[in-house]
């Protein structure tokens, strides 16, 4: 709905306003700021008179994939009884609380239009953030070798790979996620646009596409870069096979391996840490004491509030010295839940995956099963639901696309061209 048509109302709805609601918090989301915790407590105040004074409690989702996140709250809210650091805890199950509550927020209150704009907002925002990222650093490495300015062949590339997140405070594996998050995205729009044969909007996509494909390879977090660009490739390789179009699988599968051989010949840090394997050997300590603390306790786990502690024990144990210096998590969202909540935790969450990704599937919404598929390879490497930054992003994206639209599910055909505004 564009701002003109709103001006032209004689009434501004509550339903306008939490349209836009939702595009502030798209477009807060990926910045350095607090006001984000602000906005989402709007949000469910608006939930909660909607509940208690329009009558309408009743409405939630009735999917299983909200029925298994329900399930994995009710697991961290159990883990209460047990912990013994209850304060540590319950900032955990706040945090996790955005999973349980955006999709009863946003259930049925937007249509496929304010959808697509909340997802061009965030990946705006994220546009916006890397460009200063990136201005700001390149002054500061000008500023520490001045020589270069005139010595482009001379800089040192690995300077911004490793200083560029660090300069905004965001953990570069969480910042890589994101910005993959937003090629999915336009990579979605830019595959529309052709299917609708408007050129401006396919070129505008395209170069966003490449901005954020060269962006995330400049990060050089492993995991979220070849977990996006295989997820992708894979995806479009499955659109052109059920559409009957060899060719153009081939030409992704070359595309894909020519750009990523080109990525890793030049990108200097990446090709570093591929070939240097950095990281594998502490992440083999932090799972070989994450499973030691699982096998003690199989069942319902130690709780969020003692898992740091007990983690740090065991890397005493055995005798990795950097994870009691740095208090590592488990660096795997599945052990790190199996730590917290016990296999039943671990289960928990792989069972909020694999229905989130078969509705996905389901409904042939290409952003959502690109997203949980990327997000859980990711979780093999991250603790991604530890952090503010990788939960807000899990439930803003799953709930946006699951359980927001208040319009019925129009498909998105791969063998002809669609005359309507696809799903996604």
């Amino acid at each position: 709905m564009s701002f003109s048509s709103l001006t032209k109302k004689s009434v501004f709805t509550r339903q306008d306003a939490f349209a836009y609601l939702i595009y502030v918090y798209a477009l807060i989301i990926p910045l350095r700021t607090h006001l984000k915790s602000y906005v989402f407590l709007a949000l469910l105040a608006y939930f909660l008179w909607k509940c208690l004074f329009a009558g309408n409690w009743r409405h939630i989702p009735k999917s299983s994939a909200f029925k298994a996140l329900a399930g994995y709250f009710a697991l961290c809210v159990l883990s209460l009884l047990y912990t013994e650091h209850p304060k540590e805890t319950l900032n955990f199950i706040i945090l996790q609380g955005t999973l349980a509550f955006l999709p009863l927020i946003v259930y049925k209150q937007l249509t496929l239009k304010q959808i697509h704009a909340a997802l061009l907002l965030f990946c705006l925002s994220c546009f916006c953030l890397s460009v200063y990222a990136t201005v700001d650093i390149t002054r500061q490495y000008f500023d520490k070798f001045p020589q270069h300015v005139h010595q482009w062949q001379e800089i040192d590339w690995t300077f911004f790979s490793y200083f560029l997140p660090q300069n905004i405070k965001f953990h570069a594996p969480y910042y890589s996620l994101y910005i993959g998050v937003c090629l999915i995205i336009h990579s979605y729009f830019l595959f529309v646009s052709r299917k609708t044969h408007q050129k401006k909007a396919f070129f505008l996509h395209l170069f966003f596409c490449v901005f954020f494909f060269a962006f995330q390879a400049l990060l050089s977090s492993r995991t979220a870069l070849v977990a996006t660009v295989v997820v992708i490739a894979l995806v479009w390789a499955y659109v052109a096979v059920k559409a009957g179009r060899y060719g153009l699988m081939v030409a992704v599968v070359v595309f894909t391996l020519g750009t990523s051989f080109l990525v890793f010949q030049k990108v200097t840090y990446l090709k570093m840490k591929f070939s240097e394997s950095a990281g594998v050997y502490q992440r083999k300590m932090m799972w070989t004491s994450a499973l030691d603390i699982i096998r003690e306790h199989p069942l319902l786990g130690i709780s969020h509030g003692n898992a740091e502690e007990a983690l740090v024990e065991r890397y005493k144990a055995n005798q990795f010295t950097e994870g009691v210096e740095a208090r590592f998590d488990a660096h795997n969202q599945f052990l790190m839940h199996g730590v917290s909540l016990g296999i039943l935790g671990a289960l928990a969450f792989l069972l909020v995956l694999f229905f989130l990704g078969k509705e996905a599937y389901q409904r042939q919404d290409y952003i959502l099963f690109c997203f949980i598929a990327v997000f859980a390879i990711c979780c093999l490497t991250e603790s991604l639901l530890q952090r503010r930054d990788g939960t807000l992003l899990f439930s803003f994206i799953t709930s946006l696309l699951l359980f927001a639209n208040k319009e019925p599910q129009v498909g998105l055909p791969a063998d002809e061209p669609v005359d309507k505004t696809p799903t996604t």
